[in-house]
């Protein structure tokens, strides 16, 4: 989908951005954009290749979902979301990671919004996200209240000390 002809709280998305499903060859660029984004470690990039794996060796109706976001012929962002096991039509965004490059352009606006339309046309009731509290997270944190997401928890102390889970919800 080009973001063109698409508005989220009334800013037009640029017409270069593009968000499209995943495709198993856009492996190799998640894993980059993650390592590169200056918020992620390698870690993290590992975590992602095997939930990215996992998607494509089962097709599981609650299996992770995938976005990819392109400018100029570059992936510059994915997400990756999917419904909640056990509740009632709850889905969490679950990565979401934009090149510092493309930051600031509408590329996480687009990833956000592209996920809630696909978890809303799939009967998604609410989207919840997980983040952390410290200072590197902070544009994300900015990017999901920008987007219309209420933070409604935080558990002190949760990834490590002086780390806190901030949990943010939106219905959809």
């Amino acid at each position: 989908m080009t973001w063109a002809s698409h508005a989220i709280a009334g800013v037009p998305m640029p017409a270069q951005i593009e968000v499209r499903s995943s495709t198993f060859d856009d492996r190799q660029a998640i894993y980059d954009i993650l390592v590169r984004s200056g918020v992620f470690g390698r870690g993290d990039a590992e975590c992602v290749d095997e939930m990215f794996v996992e998607t494509w060796l089962s097709s599981r109706e609650d299996n992770y979902r995938w976005l990819s976001c392109w400018c100029d012929g570059q992936m510059i962002g994915f997400a990756c979301y999917g419904p909640e096991s056990l509740t009632d039509r709850t889905w969490d965004l679950f990565w979401i990671c934009v090149s510092p490059e493309a930051r600031g352009k509408g590329a996480g606006r687009a990833l956000i919004a592209e996920a809630e339309a696909q978890a809303r046309r799939a009967g998604g009731r609410v989207m919840v996200i997980y983040t952390s509290s410290t200072p590197k997270y902070a544009p994300a944190r900015r990017l999901y209240e920008s987007a219309g997401f209420v933070r409604v928890a935080v558990v002190p102390d949760y990834y490590a000390e002086d780390d806190d889970l901030n949990i943010y919800w939106k219905r959809l």
